[in-house]
C-alpha cells in the first residue's frame, strides 16, 4: 500500500467519524499483511483532527552545509599547504567541523589524498 493511498483511506475514515482502532481494524482486513502501524494510524488521525487536511508533504528548510562555503574550503586547503603532515582531526579542530565534512573537503572538493602521511593532490599535473 503506498502512503498517499493510506493516507487518503485514514482521512476518509476519519471523516465518517471511525476511531483510530477502528480504521486499522479495517486497514488489517482489507490489506492482509500489508498495512499501516496503529502508531501511524493514530499520527495521522491526530493530524486531520487539529485541521491539517492536507495530504501533501509541507516544504522542508535544508540546512547548508558548511562544505558548501568557498571560505571553508578555502581554510582547510590553506591549513593544508602550510603543514603538508596536518592530520584529519586537526583540521577538524582548528576549523570547528566534523570528520566527514573535512574528508568530503579534502577529497571531492581540493581531490587530495593521503600519500607518506602528507596530502598530496591526486592528479600530480595542474588543472
Amino acid at each position: 500500500m503506498e502512503g498517499i493511498e493510506a493516507c487518503r483511506l485514514i482521512m476518509f475514515l476519519h471523516l465518517k467519524g471511525y476511531s483510530a482502532q477502528k480504521i486499522h481494524d479495517e486497514m488489517k482486513a482489507v490489506y492482509d499483511n500489508d498495512y499501516l502501524s496503529y502508531d501511524t494510524v493514530v499520527r495521522w488521525k491526530r493530524n486531520f483532527q487539529s485541521g491539517h487536511m492536507s495530504l501533501a508533504d509541507e516544504p522542508r528548510t535544508r540546512r547548508l552545509s558548511l562544505t558548501d562555503s568557498a571560505a571553508t574550503v578555502k581554510k582547510v586547503g590553506n591549513l593544508i599547504l602550510e603543514v603538508r603532515l596536518v592530520t584529519i582531526h586537526v583540521i577538524m579542530y582548528e576549523n570547528g567541523l566534523s570528520y566527514g565534512s573535512v574528508w568530503k573537503i579534502i577529497h571531492d572538493e581540493l581531490y587530495m589524498s593521503k600519500v607518506s602521511a602528507r596530502w598530496v593532490p591526486r592528479l600530480l599535473t595542474p588543472l
